[in-house]
């Protein structure tokens, strides 16, 4: 186990709720570095000297990142480098965006094929993430706040993620066993319609994938074979 683990996008959706459940890590905000400065990423982490960082901070909205592709590279690609470069652990959250949908059940050694400049980044945040002089993970995986954000919902398409209080706990799990884990792993809970795992917490339409402006995967599932197997072994 690591014991000062230390988060990056630390008052975001999900770095707000592993805050309820591992109160003793160290969760970093904007405010307190931002990850496009290299020197200011260097010397936030090296006071801290943290045992692992989990890097959440990204710019993850579909449409601004099409709209504003200079930021969403600096953030989600440079950014990346900058905190991997100065990490001596790291666990890095990806998308299952990074699948182009058309098949579903991807598993961690499929080649990535994104729709959306979005997803673009994340895998290229995915190849600096490698960059870390220690060990590196990066999880590909999916998460919905709670409530469902969304009033309309894309008829047929398929996830293996959940909302971010039930995805939290898995995560939990993986820092827990960071030491135990492949270079890449997807993380989920099970395969479901996106319309199913909505309707528990909103009324919502469905519409035509063609609708959204942006290009999304219809089935981004991903195979959690790997997942399910570390999590019998080491519950």
């Amino acid at each position: 186990m690591y014991e000062r683990v230390v988060f990056t996008g630390g008052d975001g959706m999900i770095g707000r709720e592993m805050k309820k459940i591992m109160p003793d890590a160290i969760y970093l905000r904007h405010s307190d570095m931002d990850i496009t400065d290299e020197v200011q990423v260097r010397r936030v982490l090296g006071a801290l000297k943290p045992d692992l960082v989990v890097h959440l901070a990204a710019m993850t909205l579909l449409e601004p990142c099409e709209k504003n592709k200079d930021t969403a590279y600096k953030v989600n690609v440079e950014g990346t480098r900058n905190v991997a470069l100065n990490s001596p652990n790291l666990l890095y959250m990806c998308t299952d965006y990074i699948h182009d949908g058309k098949r579903g059940n991807y598993s961690e050694t499929d080649t990535p094929s994104p729709q959306s400049y979005y997803a673009q980044t994340k895998y290229w945040g995915s190849l600096e993430a490698r960059k870390c002089p220690g060990k590196s993970v990066v999880v590909i995986t999916s998460c919905k706040p709670r409530p469902y954000k969304h009033p309309k919902v894309p008829r047929g398409m398929y996830s293996t993620g959940g909302y971010v209080d039930d995805m939290a706990k898995e995560y939990k799990f993986a820092i827990d066993h960071f030491g135990i884990l492949p270079r890449t792993i997807n993380i989920g809970i099970r395969k479901r319609l996106l319309s199913e795992l909505a309707r528990e917490t909103r009324a919502i339409t469905l519409m035509d994938i063609d609708q959204v402006p942006v290009g999304i995967p219809l089935d981004s599932s991903l195979d959690l074979t790997m997942w399910r197997r570390i999590k019998e072994r080491y519950a």
